[in-house]
């Protein structure tokens, strides 16, 4: 079972990462407080960053309403 990305009970947010690196470059990409890093099960995205409160990347391009 996968966890959800908010858990307003601990206040936490996780996103998925190749590798523990990753964790650090969305923290300071992001301006988030990453608290740990765990080991997942899945063979792609092996590892959780877990960040203090309620994260979520940024719209792309794609995805704002563009209609001139």
């Amino acid at each position: 079972m996968t966890n959800p990305r908010y858990e307003p009970e601990k206040d936490e947010s996780r996103h998925g990462a190749v590798i523990p690196q990753d964790c650090l470059k969305m923290e300071k990409k992001y301006g988030w407080s990453l608290k740990r890093i765990e080991k997942t099960r899945q063979e792609i995205l092996e590892y959780d960053c877990i960040f203090k409160g309620e994260t979520e990347f940024p719209n792309s391009y794609y995805e704002n309403d563009n209609e001139d």
